[in-house]
């Protein structure tokens, strides 16, 4: 295989990763240019070194074949990337020291890339979908048991909201869904109820004669309804003060002591609390929880984790 063709081969499976888009694009917009991996790590090397001789022994070869493959790299680029002249210090060209960040990266992506490779059958991968809620909470103590039982399993987590997530499952990105409810479906294997909790941060503070101020998502696809129909049957004045169009930009928010906001209780981790019985809040509706299993064999352990969600879940109960 030309280096040509394994640059190329590399790049599709980086693409198809979603792995080092900016070297991607680097590649793509000079894919007549192509590089040496030795002519590479000599140059990282020398960068290192500043010392052609030391490189060479370090590489168990001559001076002048380290010489000649940081010349051939120049050529390439159309660039000097080490200053080299007579009676001076050794040092990286501007071009050079830009030229080294991207060589790095090369090496460790190509690196990966094969690691990658060579070991992806010899462990089996479970593709979990969650939402970032969830994954900081509920999936991080059901993730550690999984482990204990099934060490032999890669676990891939993507975080999606939760009609995001069910389409995903459908067209088989991921192997199993846990998120809020989304009804009945051929795929659903579990629903339970779990309570909410009104949630501030320590430093929060009710204002006096005004409406509570609220953060919440950004397109409103999330629990403030069962907040605002809380408030409206306390006969409660609520305010949608603060927004994010992520979940970490509200607890941000919430963190920040600005506002309130809404969660599943066992999903409130610190630094955020439950606000305090002294604010006299409302009960909230309790939501539903919900895992989908995708429509492979489940011999990647699905089965197992959705136990074992379904027995975090049931723990609220």
């Amino acid at each position: 295989m030309s280096s040509q063709e394994w640059w190329s081969r590399l790049m599709d499976y980086l693409t198809e990763k979603n792995l080092g888009n900016d070297l991607i694009r680097l590649y793509k917009s000079q894919m007549k240019i192509s590089f040496d991996l030795s002519a590479l790590q000599s140059f990282v090397m020398v960068a290192d070194e500043l010392s052609f001789t030391a490189v060479a022994e370090k590489r168990h070869t001559v001076q002048s074949a380290i010489s000649a493959q940081i010349k051939k790299l120049e050529a390439t680029l159309g660039q000097r990337l080490v200053s080299r002249g007579r009676g001076q210090n050794m040092c990286l060209t501007p071009e050079g020291e830009a030229f080294l960040v991207y060589a790095r990266r090369i090496l460790s992506l190509s690196e990966e890339a094969v690691e990658t490779v060579q070991t992806a059958n010899a462990r089996q991968i479970l593709r979990l979908g969650t939402t970032v809620t969830l994954a900081m909470s509920i999936v991080v103590e059901v993730l550690r048991a999984f482990s204990s039982q099934r060490p032999d399993v890669q676990i891939q987590i993507q975080c999606d909201r939760s009609d995001r997530l069910l389409q995903r499952l459908e067209e088989g990105e991921i192997d199993v869904a846990f998120m809020m409810d989304q009804g009945r479906h051929r795929q659903r294997r579990f629903v339970h109820s779990m309570g909410l909790s009104w949630v501030s941060s320590p430093c929060f503070e009710l204002p006096e004669n005004a409406p509570i101020p609220l953060a919440f998502l950004t397109d409103g696809r999330d629990l403030r309804r069962y907040a605002l129909r809380a408030l409206d049957m306390a006969e409660l004045r609520g305010r949608v003060s603060h927004l994010s169009p992520h979940p970490v930009g509200v607890r941000s928010l919430v963190q920040a002591g600005l506002a309130l906001t809404v969660m599943p209780s066992r999903t409130i981790v610190p630094p955020l609390i439950p606000a305090a019985d002294e604010m006299k809040l409302p009960m909230l509706s309790p939501i539903a929880l919900s895992a989908y299993q995708g429509l492979r064999d489940g011999s990647n352990g699905e089965e197992l984790l959705i136990r074992l969600l379904e027995g975090a879940c049931r723990e609220d109960q």
